[in-house]
């Protein structure tokens, strides 16, 4: 039996990323594949490194994958949302300043 087609709908939120396996045909949900964000900070601040946000997304995708059982060649589409107050400041080389 062919897999369905499937999208993925991604949210990158302050405290983790979370990708849902959405089967396109049905809108039904099939696997949520989650992955914490690294929080620091003292006084009320509030830091996280972008980096683990890239990473967060590829942990989230992988684990969604093998809850779902589909192979990727399944995923048609990917929507993504992030977190409403974030800001990544880059140096010349657009690589970020912090942490």
């Amino acid at each position: 039996m062919p897999s369905p087609a499937v999208v993925i709908g991604v949210d990158s939120s302050t405290q983790s990323t979370k990708a849902a396996f959405i089967d396109a045909g049905t809108g039904e949900q099939l696997a949520v594949g989650r992955a914490p964000h690294v929080v620091t900070g003292e006084g009320g601040a509030r830091e996280s490194d972008p980096e683990t946000w890239w990473r967060a997304l590829g942990d989230a995708v992988a684990a969604g994958l093998k809850e779902s059982g589909l192979p990727a060649r399944a995923v048609t589409g990917i929507a993504v949302a992030g977190q409403q107050h974030g800001l990544v400041v880059l140096d010349g080389a657009g690589r970020p300043l912090r942490p």
